[in-house]
């Protein structure tokens, strides 16, 4: 096995340590391999990061839903917004917990921001991106509204095995908390379980996990 193999082995191991999951260790070196041709191309992750970031907005200004409907359908987005997202910008989401889902999509959209080497700093998986992470993130997104073309274009993947091992992070932390479920053990780690799922729910769609193409149905077993 490589000399880089190991490298990443050595620090995602280290990272989790440092969380808290001590237990978890990659045994089978294989499982840090990665196909990067099954990766989302940037202009398609750049599409799902503007339906996530107005999904989250959308969410807490129900009022504009019309209105950024039909941005994105002029802005040929449609095409790309889950069904799930779609019943939000008809009005057909009227549960308060759907909604609050919803708006925690903006960690989603953070995480293909990073991806896409838009923002500079990973975010901690001990809680959500704080306001300079948010600052950072709104800065660097056209203004609703905007024309999308140009931007959209022009996107690039960071090194994707950065991207991967981010995954596997996330990947391994949902496995270490489903494990306490089974075995009935306290959490040792100071990982926010729901901003750790959604990062580990949106890069395993960003790397075609499973095969799997569609956001709605993207799996996140380990």
């Amino acid at each position: 096995m490589s000399p880089d193999i190991m490298n990443r082995k050595e620090r995602l191991e280290a990272r989790l340590d440092k969380h808290g999951i001590k237990e978890h260790r990659v045994n089978y070196l294989p499982y840090m391999e990665f196909d990067d041709a099954t990766f989302k191309t940037p202009y398609e992750a750049g599409c799902r990061m503007m339906i996530l970031y107005v999904v989250a907005y959308t969410a807490m200004a129900l009022e504009e839903r019309e209105g950024i409907a039909g941005w994105l359908k002029r802005e040929n987005l449609w095409p790309h917004v889950a069904p799930s997202e779609r019943e939000l910008f008809e009005g057909k989401v009227h549960d308060e917990q759907k909604l609050i889902d919803f708006s925690w999509d903006g960690e989603c959209a953070y995480i293909l921001a990073w991806a896409l080497g838009l923002v500079t700093e990973a975010p901690s998986p001990s809680c959500p991106i704080d306001e300079q992470q948010l600052d950072e993130f709104v800065a660097c997104m056209p203004a609703l509204g905007d024309e999308l073309g140009g931007f959209l274009n022009i996107l690039s993947y960071r090194a994707r095995a950065e991207i991967y091992d981010e995954n596997l992070f996330h990947e391994m932390a949902t496995t270490y908390f489903r494990d306490l479920i089974f075995n009935g053990r306290e959490d040792a780690s100071d990982i926010d379980r729901n901003v750790s799922y959604k990062r580990h729910y949106t890069l395993n769609w960003l790397r075609r996990f499973m095969d799997i193409d569609a956001w709605d149905d993207t799996d996140t077993s380990t």
